[in-house]
This record gives structure tokens, C-alpha cells and sequence, in this order.
């Protein structure tokens, strides 16, 4: 005879007790496992469900995970069975309570994991629901046939599960959320024909009967189809055409975060159905392809009122509704994968424990909040599996039966109600915290701001005039209040304002006072609300974009203060928009970005994109490229890159796109006719191909906005030079096609600009030479035609992209070009003709002017300088050109005595000054130009050692 263990609280023994009684005679003397009278303690559904079986054998059947084929089995054999439709409803329910006898043994014996026992409710869902669409449907087709479309297709019936039943996270008693369609009109082909709509009208409704009906089994789940379109008012089925129709006239916010969870359940149809579903109708609703920052207003408005229900009801205990509960972490998830799932699709997963860590980008919520909220959604989760499994009652409040409480308490093994509600308390307290950092933090404003914006607010609601403004501005001593006061009124006259809708409008109505605010406080406002203007004039249409900046304050003030600083990066926001995200990031870019992180970042990226499509993977290429670039200038303005760090960044960023695009090109053609190859002395090989970068590229020393120089070179020779596939080319109409291929990419205008603009004309021979070279042809061409000029760009050349024996080969050849082929008696007068040229030819300095670049004591002489000492020395001393670089040639020059130790440290610090000058200047859209006065003991510095290098 089993007794009672001790380890029971004395609060359920009692039931247990009276369990053991209820046991057939037969029943009670075998012995039943302690777990199984734990499972008894916490559930009286369980208790109930264990009398139909041998208590005894329980650990036995239930230890190990459902067997879900078994389950598909019993499901399919009920729905082909020639049984009427009670008899299909008394099998159904019975199936579905032994399975959740099965998981709630386990999840409450502690066997299962949260994950695992939501998944398996699932599946029991899923199955159940295929049963009983597939039965309603053969009893449909014996009466009235199938339906087809006008070409005479099948027409299916398509069941959308939202809801918790969509990300595969049901829950012990939950309802399932469910939306009927059809993708196509037609008729059935029976002897008796129904429309369409009549059709599947009936069919959903057999459906709904067969699972949800209260029978003397209960029921097997509860349907709700509330989410259908018009709710309760609408039809039970809807057409595609209709859904469209609705999601496009009639979808409001909140139905976004329900579809966000939308998935196909029972019967699958074809996947050109579910692709037109999904890629037509559901994704385009939910998600938009700018960043989505007005969903904050809607979570604010959804939030307020469930808040007014719960106090107006009294919910406070419900762990659903109530504060810090369950849907307050699902209000946070799905917000940010609604802001952000049109540009990164990896966060359309629907279930929320695995698209939670993919937020964790600091824009959002951070990796702590991650694990916050993936805590407290475990807790709340197994607790409401917990309450609803003593009865199999759909509920979300807190018992105050003392033994359901205890039940609670044992299950979720705490020793008392107050521990379980410190730990519920902590998490609830946890996710509102959070939940207000991610809904509310567009308010943070100090009160001199509040005050100002207050009246700044009453001015534009009121289109005030330019003297209005002024006298606004003036008393509060803002600088420049004239030149403010005209940009904000004249703002507010243009017909591009004038024209906007009303979201557009109040969202406006938000952001202009807090624009003057943030500008109020800049050295130079009237620069920081013009550029500021520019942007917003190109996002009045997308004004999600202003949501962004009314919803965080940081990102408002970062854009006013980088605008005000730069006109690069403002006239970059106003081209691209997207790069206000970016404005988002706390983590300031503080060292040089490596090629091995952005080659990651970019494949992470393109991970994302749609395999094969050509036109998605150049879009994702330019925004990488372009987001990228934003961010090394932001950190560069800011001064938390050092110069050297920023020209590395841009470099290793221009040799990922390089690489990208070369691989994507190569593939492309390869896949077609097949990877180029030639024979020496009968043996074949495979044909290589590389990118050599020249100039700034080259020297490691890349700019905003710089032309990339580079050169093509192959090793292809000897005979049967051609590709090895059905389709073969000739190995030289191979790379000619792959290098107009990879141009194309680089150059080609996207939504995000262009990547690169191109410059070959470094090839030997110039414009009048091959695209490609072969590298015994530009080894011949270096021996027998370069000039002294193209010896000195070989001085900045180097290998970027492609295969690593071309690599080899350029290497040799430069080495040997620089160190045996220079024309040494003419050096000196080449090299002081090519530098008169260019000043005359490019040299902008006047009496009031600096050229930094071509001036005399600039830029170009020290490269000039550094470029005769190296090609000079470099028989006697390789390793002054094992750099591409100006500031380690310096080095090595310094190194082998070329050049004093000293001066060439004064000259590396001139030149970091004026590429430092140089990029500020880039980055204000001003040409390299400085005050005459600028820079003159630099320019004195740099034309002594000119003096003394050439004595001319």
C-alpha cells in the first residue's frame, strides 16, 4: 500500500490522500512513485487524468520526451477513421489529455525544461489542429468536392496561428489563436458547387466544432479567431485578396504585433502559397523597410489601456496583463523587432526566447536587460504552466486558495508564498524598469529644457513668424538668433512641410521644440538647425525617422552636435536617412576596426539577404560600406580615433567591400562557364587573379569619399588558356567579363549611394592598356616602359583582394622594379619635373590661402621627399620599401641613415597635422584649403628639408 511520503508540504497530503482512496482495488497495493504522487500534489487535472491509467507505470511512460511521430500517428489514424463526428471529438480530447498529462509529469517532475515543455504543447496543438482540418476537409470533399480556381488548381484551406500557438510557445490551457484564408476564388467541382467563401465557411466552422466543443471529454483546445479581419463583425474566412485589402486600409499598430507571431499551422499548402502569404501580405504589414520608431507611440497607447483594464479590474495579481508580467516582455520584444525587422529579417523569428539575444545591439536593450528578461519570462512562464495545470483552466491570476498556493510553491520549488512572491515581485519590478526604458525614454528632459521646449512648441503649433521666433530666441540669449529664427520660420512656410499628413505633422510638432532646444545650447546653432533642417526635410515622408529622434533623446542631441560640427556627416543622414540607427550606438568607436571583424560583420550581413539575389547582396554590401564609414567619422570627429586609426578603418573597410564583390563576381561567372585554367609542359592549373591597390588605397592612407586606384592582374600562360566548364571562355573574356562584373557592383547606384568610384588608369599604358594584365606583360612593362612618375606610385602599391600567388608575384615585381629598374641618373630631375607640373597645375594657394595638399611645404612634398629618398636607397637597403606607407618608409628610411632620425619624426608629425586637417576638412565638405598664416613653421620645416634633399 503506497503512503504519503513526508516530504509532501502538509498542505497537500490531504488531496493526495484522498487520490490514493479514489484508486481502484486492484490499483492501490502496487507502489507508485514518489514523482508521480508530486505531480498528484500539484494537479488535480493530472490526479484525474491518472486515474484512466496504472498510476504505477507512470514513471515509465512518462520519464522520457512525448513521442511526437506517435503523436502524428494517433492524430492521422483519428482523422482518416470512418467515424462520425462525436466519435472524432471523444478521441481527439483524449489524445490531447494524455499528452499533457505526459508534458505537465514532466515539466512538474522537473525532467523538462521551460522550452521543452512549450514546444511540446505546441506540437500537441499543431497535430490535433492538422486532424481536424484534415477530417473537416474529407467530409467536405465527399459532399461537395474540392475547390479550384479558374485554371482548376486545388484551392487549399490556409490556417494562420498567431499568438503564443505562432511562436511555438503555448502555454498549459491557452487558448489558440487562429485566422482562416484562402489564397484564390473559385467553386468546389462536386455535384453540389459552393463559392469559395461558402466553402471554406463551412469547413472552418466543422474545424472550431471539432476542437473546441465541451463534451463530457472536455474540450481539446479553445479556439478564438477574434484576430480575423473586423474581429467578431467580419467573415469567419477571408480571401488573400481580402486580407491585403484589410492589412492595407484597416490594419492598425496593434495588429502588427500580433502578426508578428503569425505562422502557417495544420495543413501546409504549396510553398508558392506560403510565399505569397507571407512575402505579399504579412511581412510587408508588419515590418517596414526604414527603422520603425513610430511603433513607440502605439506600444505607449496599447500599454495605457490594458493599465486602465487592469486597474479597472482589478488585475494586478494577473501575471499576464498585470505590471512587470508576461506581455510587458512581449510588448518589448516585438517593439524592436517591429523598429527594426525590415532591415534585419534574422529578427522576424517568432518565438521570443531565441529572437530576445538578437536585440542585444545596444540600440534597443543591452545583454544584462537580455538576461533579465529572458529570467523573468522563464519564471512567469513556468508559473503561469503551473496555475493553469491545477485545473486545466485558463487563468493568469495569482490563487489565493492556501492550497493552490502551496501546490504553486511545490511545484516551483520555493518553501513558502512570501519567497515565491519576492521572486516574482523582483521580476515583475525588472521588466517595468525595463519596460519604461524601451516605451518612455523619448521624455528625459531636464526641466530648463522642458521649459524651453514649452514654448518653443507654442510657437510652431502657431506658425509664428520670423519676429516672433527671434524675440523667443533672443531672450533667451541664444547666438546667431537671427539666422536661427529665419531657418525655423522658413522651414515652416515650405510646401514640402506644408504638405505632410497628420501623423507626419504631430510627430514634427514634437521634434522642432526640442530641435531649437538642442541647437539652443551648440557655439553654433544656426549651423546645427540648418544642416538639422536638411535632414529632416528628406524624412518628413518617412517620419517614423522623426519618431527615432522624439523617442531617444541621445540620438537627437548626438545628430544636432555631429550636424553642427560636420556637413559631410550631415549631408550623409540627409542622403541616407538609415544612418540615424547609427546615432543610436553607445559604444563609441575608439580603435581601428580590423578586417577580420568587418569581413565577419559583412558575412553576418549577408547572411541575412536572400541567397542568389544579386541586387539584395549589393544593397546589403552599400549599407555595411556606408554605415561603417558613418561610424569611423563620427568617432573621428569626436576625437576618440586617433588619424592613423581612422585611415586604417577606412582602408581594411575598402579591402572587405573589394573582396566581397570580387568573390560574388568570380562565383557568378564560375558558376556559368567554369574557374579559368591553363597548361605548362602538359600539367593544368588553376589560373589566378588579384587586385593591387595604388595611391591612398594602396598606402594605407584612404579618405572619406576617395577614388579606390587599383590595378587587375592574372598569371594566366602557356596554352589551353580557357574556363573548365559545359559553357567554357577563353580565360582573357573571362576576366574582362569579371572585372566589368566587379566594377559594376562597386559603382552601381543603390538606395544606399554608390561604393566606390573606380580609377584604372594606374594599368600600364594607361587608358590606351589592356583592363587586365597579365603579370609577365606589367612585369615587362615595368623592365622596359614605366616612368620614373609610375615607379614612385609603385611605391604605394600592394595586393588588397584575390588569389595569394598573385599576391607573390606583384610582390617580386615591385621589389625588384623599385630596387634594379629605376632610372637612377635621371631620379632627381624626374622627380623635381613631375612636382613643378603638379604645382602648377593643381597648387590653390594665394596670399591669403594654404594649399595643404599641393602647396609648397605641404602634403605632396613630403611624399615627394619620401618617394626620391626611397627609390635612391633602395638597391642598397630592401627594406625601405617593404612598406606601402609614407610614415614607416620614413622609418626605414631613418633606420638605414638615409635621413636623419630627427628630422624624420618632424616630418611624420607635419604630415599626420595636415592629413589630420585634411580629414576635418573632408568631413565639413570644404576643399584641403587653409589661412595663409596656418601651418607656417610646418611649411618652413618641410621646405628646409627640401632645400637640403634636392638643393633646388
Amino acid at each position: 500500500m503506497t503512503e504519503v511520503p513526508e516530504s509532501l508540504p502538509a498542505e497537500l497530503r490531504p488531496a493526495v490522500e484522498r487520490w490514493l482512496d479514489r484508486l481502484p482495488e486492484a490499483t492501490r497495493s502496487n507502489a507508485i512513485a514518489a514523482e508521480t504522487l508530486r505531480v498528484v500534489a500539484c494537479s488535480e487535472f493530472a490526479a484525474n487524468q491518472l486515474l484512466r491509467l496504472d498510476p504505477a507505470s507512470a514513471t515509465d511512460a512518462f520519464a522520457a520526451a512525448p513521442d511526437l511521430e506517435e503523436l502524428r500517428r494517433s492524430a492521422a489514424a483519428i482523422a482518416a477513421a470512418d467515424a462520425d463526428v462525436d466519435a472524432v471529438k471523444q478521441r481527439l480530447r483524449e489524445l490531447r489529455n494524455r499528452y499533457l498529462l505526459h508534458v505537465l509529469w514532466r515539466e512538474v517532475t522537473a525532467r523538462a525544461e521551460l522550452d521543452d515543455t512549450l514546444r511540446a504543447l505546441t506540437m500537441v496543438a499543431d497535430t490535433l489542429l492538422s486532424a481536424a482540418c484534415e477530417y473537416a476537409q474529407r467530409r467536405m470533399q465527399e459532399r461537395f468536392g474540392q475547390v479550384r480556381d479558374r485554371d482548376g488548381a486545388v484551392v487549399p484551406l490556409v490556417v494562420l496561428g498567431m499568438g503564443k500557438l505562432g511562436g511555438a510557445e503555448l502555454n498549459f490551457s491557452s487558448d489558440i489563436d487562429l485566422i482562416f484564408a484562402y489564397p484564390a476564388s473559385g467553386e468546389s467541382d462536386g455535384t453540389k458547387t459552393l463559392h469559395a467563401q461558402q466553402y471554406f465557411d463551412r469547413m472552418s466552422r466543422q474545424v472550431i466544432a471539432l476542437l473546441d466543443d465541451v463534451t463530457a471529454d472536455g474540450f481539446a483546445f479553445r479556439v478564438d479567431t477574434r484576430l480575423r479581419p473586423f474581429g467578431d463583425s467580419g467573415p469567419p474566412v477571408v480571401s488573400f485578396a481580402a486580407l491585403e485589402s484589410y492589412l492595407l486600409q484597416h490594419g492598425r499598430e496593434w495588429e502588427r504585433y500580433a502578426y508578428v507571431k503569425a505562422r502557417i499551422v495544420g495543413q501546409r499548402p504549396a510553398a508558392a502559397i506560403e510565399a505569397e502569404l507571407f512575402d505579399n501580405l504579412v511581412s510587408p504589414f508588419v515590418y517596414r523597410r526604414y527603422l520603425d520608431y513610430g511603433v513607440f507611440e502605439s506600444l505607449r497607447e496599447m500599454h495605457a489601456m490594458i493599465a486602465a483594464e487592469v486597474q479597472r479590474k482589478e488585475l494586478a495579481d494577473n501575471i499576464k496583463i498585470g505590471p512587470g508580467g508576461i506581455r510587458e516582455i512581449e510588448f518589448i520584444v516585438q517593439s524592436l523587432q517591429i523598429v527594426r525587422g525590415g532591415s534585419r529579417p534574422e529578427l522576424r523569428e517568432r518565438n521570443l526566447r531565441r529572437v530576445l539575444p538578437l536585440l542585444a545591439d545596444g540600440r534597443g536593450i543591452d545583454a544584462t536587460a537580455v538576461a533579465e528578461l529572458d529570467a523573468a519570462y522563464v519564471f512567469l512562464r513556468r508559473l503561469e504552466n503551473f496555475i493553469q495545470g491545477i485545473r486545466d483552466k485558463q487563468t493568469h491570476d495569482l490563487p489565493a486558495d492556501p492550497v493552490d498556493r502551496a501546490r504553486i510553491c511545490f511545484a516551483m520549488g520555493f518553501d513558502s508564498w512570501p519567497r515565491l512572491l519576492e521572486m516574482l515581485d523582483g521580476h515583475r519590478a525588472c521588466v517595468s524598469a525595463h519596460f519604461g526604458q524601451v516605451a518612455f525614454r523619448g521624455a528625459e528632459d531636464g526641466q530648463h529644457e522642458q521649459t524651453a521646449r514649452e514654448q518653443f512648441e507654442k510657437l510652431w503649433e502657431s506658425s509664428a513668424t520670423e519676429e516672433q521666433w527671434l524675440q523667443a530666441l533672443e531672450a533667451r540669449c541664444v547666438a546667431h538668433a537671427d539666422k536661427v529664427a529665419a531657418a525655423i520660420a522658413g522651414f515652416g512656410k515650405a510646401a514640402a512641410t506644408r504638405k505632410i499628413d497628420a501623423s507626419s505633422a504631430a510627430r514634427l510638432q514634437k521634434f522642432i521644440p526640442r530641435l531649437v532646444s538642442l541647437a539652443a545650447e551648440r557655439e553654433r546653432p544656426d549651423v546645427a538647425t540648418r544642416r538639422c533642417l536638411s535632414v529632416i526635410e528628406k524624412v518628413l515622408r518617412r517620419s517614423a525617422y522623426l519618431s527615432l529622434l522624439n523617442e531617444n533623446r541621445l540620438a537627437a542631441e548626438r545628430l544636432v552636435g555631429l550636424c553642427e560640427r560636420s556637413a559631410y556627416i550631415a549631408a550623409e543622414i540627409a542622403r541616407f536617412p538609415v544612418l540615424l540607427d547609427e546615432l543610436l550606438d553607445p559604444r563609441p568607436l575608439t580603435r581601428a576596426l580590423t578586417r577580420d571583424e568587418l569581413s565577419a560583420e559583412l558575412d553576418d550581413r549577408l547572411a541575412r539577404s536572400k541567397a542568389g539575389d544579386t541586387e539584395s547582396r549589393t544593397e546589403v554590401l552599400a549599407q555595411f560600406q556606408r554605415a561603417t564609414m558613418f561610424r569611423i567619422a563620427v568617432a573621428d570627429f569626436n576625437g576618440t580615433l586617433p588619424l592613423m586609426k581612422v585611415s586604417d578603418s577606412l582602408t581594411w573597410l575598402a579591402e572587405t567591400v573589394l573582396a566581397a564583390a570580387l568573390e560574388w563576381s568570380w562565383n557568378d561567372l564560375a558558376d556559368k562557364h567554369g574557374t579559368p585554367g591553363y597548361s605548362v609542359d602538359g600539367q593544368r592549373r588553376a589560373a589566378g587573379f588579384g587586385i593591387v591597390a595604388y595611391g591612398k588605397l594602396g598606402g594605407l592612407e584612404l579618405s572619406y569619399g576617395s577614388d579606390l586606384d587599383v590595378v587587375f592582374l592574372h598569371d594566366s600562360t602557356g596554352k589551353q588558356q580557357q574556363t573548365d566548364g559545359d559553357r567554357p571562355l577563353d580565360n582573357a573574356l573571362f576576366f574582362s567579363r569579371l572585372v566589368r562584373r566587379l566594377v559594376h557592383i562597386l559603382t552601381t547606384h543603390t538606395g544606399s549611394g554608390v561604393l566606390y568610384e573606380i580609377d584604372t588608369r594606374l594599368r600600364p599604358s594607361g587608358r590606351k592598356g589592356l583592363l587586365v594584365t597579365s603579370v609577365d606583360a606589367f612585369e615587362r612593362y615595368q623592365d622596359e616602359n614605366a616612368w620614373t612618375w609610375e615607379h614612385q606610385a609603385l611605391l604605394r602599391a600592394r595586393a588588397v583582394a584575390g588569389s595569394d600567388s598573385i599576391a607573390a608575384a606583384f610582390e617580386r615585381v615591385r621589389a625588384e622594379t623599385l630596387r634594379t629598374r629605376v632610372h637612377q641618373d635621371a631620379l632627381r630631375d624626374d622627380v623635381l619635373d613631375m612636382r613643378r607640373r603638379m604645382r602648377e597645375e593643381l597648387d590653390r594657394s594665394d596670399a591669403q590661402t594654404f594649399d595643404i595638399k599641393q602647396g609648397e611645404g605641404g602634403v605632396g612634398d613630403i611624399e615627394f621627399i619620401v618617394q626620391y629618398l626611397v627609390l635612391r636607397h633602395a638597391a642598397d637597403n630592401p627594406a625601405v620599401i617593404e612598406f606601402s606607407d609614407n610614415i614607416r618608409q620614413l622609418d626605414a628610411l631613418a633606420d638605414c641613415g638615409a635621413i636623419d632620425a630627427e628630422r624624420a619624426l618632424q616630418l611624420q608629425e607635419v604630415y599626420r597635422r595636415y592629413r589630420q586637417r585634411q580629414h576635418h576638412l573632408v568631413l565639413n565638405n570644404s576643399p584641403p584649403l587653409a589661412a595663409a598664416d596656418d601651418f607656417r613653421d610646418a611649411r618652413d620645416f618641410v621646405r628646409g628639408v627640401w632645400q637640403d634633399v634636392f638643393g633646388a
